[in-house]
């Protein structure tokens, strides 16, 4: 019978969730003192050591387990009642008053540091609350409202602590998985139940939370939080980064992966893969070799035995050969891997053999080139004498052409000169007209063989190699004006009138007699092909990037493209219908061997025929002098 009473206020407050277990053997260590005590003393309805005996045991039930501690205290109570019973049977009345007291005692003291009890650890719980670093709340388990809650918890949500007071848990914790989750786990009887999870701020924001709980009385789940939402950012900001790195190597063309010392792969990008297929479970040798057994020697195990970067080339079943460049690797969890990137190199490979192959035809094509070049020297030796013996025959030819040109121009002009001094003395005094007529077409058949003659020794002069320009800066302006005042007078006896728009500051380098050469040439050839005999000739001139450009333009028959072309051809004459002894045709080329030998060029333009001619060349540009 006293083994059941015993027991009944074990099981009670076992029951009772205590928080502490040595709490309930203090409990029923006492409880058990005093009914010991209780069968055991002599008069135990008087005994006051047995009375506190028996109040100890019910003031540690009430204050550590409140109604269940009573209820205790109650149960307690009666089994000292009940030992009294049997004890003073059959005089119950006496002995049973007697008892009553500490009975009566006993309830009243553990409902006292019931409330006692409650209080303090309230006020324990609400100072553990407030002092929590991180914001902590009570929380209902029934209806899952908020009980109360720090000001850390307030702070951080923008609410006030009065605001989150009864508040459903739902409105700051809209996650309902979440929410199931942890109440499921904070039960009764079991461990802090631990999840992260987000709250919703009352301006909208979102917080993460690492939330843990644990059920105090099986009515309220003490919570407490801490805000791990920089955590949070910086993980997903770390999982975008492995995301994009596992992107880059997937877009990569060469082959990477990480494996292990038992030649398991831990990761293989997409090249990797596509290539070989996928290496879940299997080896490097199954995989990219199809064979059972490692590589003899394994280059891949000098990775994990020297710590050093390793480099080699191998050759695939498909006829492709790879390059690789293996690494030591530590993963995150200190283990030990090699990094592995492969790059097909076949086509280098075929280059570098097509390239020795080239190479050995290039030196054999070198030396037979060595051959061939002793071969050249010699020919060369040959031909270089062969070149000195020709120029020096060339050179001798033309100074012998330019003795004969001289000589044969000074046996032409010494008979024509006294012809064409005799022929108008002899023209004066012949009377008769057929005989007059003869001797004028004589006179000017002299006249043009003096010509020819003398323009033929000045072309083959300016076409010496030996001759030598007296080159002096010239006002072109100045210089002209001093050419056109020779044409003056008949000019104006035929109307024909010539502009000199050449601008005053402009200067040329040239030979001064050469320079007077050009412009009476071509004035002379503007006029011989004036329509009428009559028009104008205009001179204009312009200095463009270190050289002057001349224009010399008349208002003549003008020029087909034909003509254009052939102008500066010696003995060509641009209207062949004219076939007067005025000009042999060569006052043109003349002209372009003195601007060639200026080192400037000579050309025609024209608009067509009966539009006019333009002659245009170029000169040094000088500084006005």
């Amino acid at each position: 019978m006293a083994s059941r009473i015993v027991k009944s206020p074990l099981r009670l407050l076992q029951e009772g969730g205590s928080e502490k277990p040595w709490n309930v053997l203090v409990v029923a260590g006492t409880s058990g003192t005093a009914v010991l005590a209780a069968l055991l003393v002599e008069s135990p309805g008087t005994n006051l050591i047995l009375w506190a005996l028996l109040l100890i045991p019910a003031i540690l039930a009430g204050y550590h387990y409140r109604e269940r501690g009573i209820a205790a205290a109650t149960v307690l109570g009666s089994a000292y009642l009940g030992i009294m019973s049997l004890r003073a049977y059959p005089n119950l009345t006496a002995p049973l008053l007697a008892a009553l007291l500490p009975f009566v005692a006993m309830i009243a003291l553990a409902s006292l540091t019931s409330t006692v009890g409650h209080l303090t650890r309230e006020q324990a719980r609400r100072e553990s609350m407030e002092g929590a670093p991180g914001g902590a709340f009570l929380l209902r388990c029934e209806n899952k409202t908020i009980a109360d809650a720090n000001r850390n918890l307030a702070d951080t949500l923008g609410y006030a602590r009065e605001d989150l007071r009864n508040m459903p848990v739902s409105r700051i914790w809209p996650y309902a998985d979440d929410r199931e989750q942890f109440f499921a786990l904070a039960t009764p009887g079991e461990k802090t139940a631990v999840i992260e999870t987000q709250f919703i701020g009352r301006g909208g924001a979102s917080h993460w939370f690492a939330l843990s709980g644990f059920c105090l009385d099986g009515a309220t789940i003490s919570c407490q939080i801490s805000e791990i939402t920089r955590y949070k950012e910086a993980e997903a900001t770390l999982n975008a980064e492995r995301r994009r790195l596992f992107s880059v190597l997937d877009t990569l063309p060469a082959y990477v992966t990480l494996q292990a010392e038992d030649h398991t792969f831990r990761y293989a990008n997409r090249a990797f893969r596509e290539t070989f297929g996928d290496p879940e479970g299997r080896t490097c040798y199954e995989v990219q070799q199809g064979s059972r057994r490692p590589c003899n020697p394994c280059r891949g195990t000098l990775v994990f035995t020297l710590k050093s970067p390793q480099r080699w080339e191998w050759d695939h079943t498909n006829g492709n050969t790879y390059e690789v460049h293996a690494y030591p690797f530590t993963d995150t969890d200190g283990s030990t891997l090699m990094l592995q990137l492969g790059v097909e190199i076949t086509q280098r490979v075929q280059a570098e053999e097509a390239l020795k192959g080239f190479a050995g035809n290039l030196q054999a094509k070198n030396r037979e080139l060595e051959v061939m070049r002793s071969q050249l020297s010699v020919v060369n030796q040959d031909l270089d004498a062969m070149v000195r013996k020709r120029t020096a025959d060339v050179e001798k030819l033309l100074t012998q052409k330019d003795e004969f040109i001289s000589q044969l121009g000074h046996d032409l002009k010494t008979p024509l000169t006294p012809l064409v001094a005799l022929m108008p003395r002899i023209l004066q005094r012949e009377q008769d007209p057929g005989l007059r007529r003869l001797l004028e077409i004589t006179g000017h058949n002299v006249t043009y063989m003096k010509d020819l003659v003398e323009k033929t020794l000045q072309l083959a002069r300016m076409n010496s190699l030996y001759i030598e320009l007296d080159l002096e800066p010239l006002n072109l302006r100045a210089e002209l004006n001093n050419i056109l005042r020779n044409y003056a007078v008949p000019f104006k006896a035929k109307a024909i009138t010539l502009e000199n728009n050449v601008p005053a500051p402009i200067g040329v380098r040239a030979d001064r007699v050469l320079l007077g050469e050009i412009f009476d040439n071509l004035i002379a050839n503007a006029v011989k092909y004036m329509q009428n005999g009559t028009g104008t000739i205009s001179i204009d001139a312009a200095r463009e990037q270190g050289i002057v450009l001349v224009a010399v333009r008349d208002t003549g028959i003008g020029m087909t493209r034909e003509q254009l072309e052939r102008v500066f051809i010696e003995f060509y004459k641009a209207d062949p219908s004219r076939h007067d002894l005025e000009s042999p045709g060569l006052g043109l080329a003349i002209c372009r061997r003195i601007i060639e030998r200026h080192g400037g060029r000579i050309w025609a333009e024209s608009d067509g025929e009966g539009m006019g001619s333009t002659i245009l060349f170029s000169l040094e540009a000088v500084d006005g002098p």
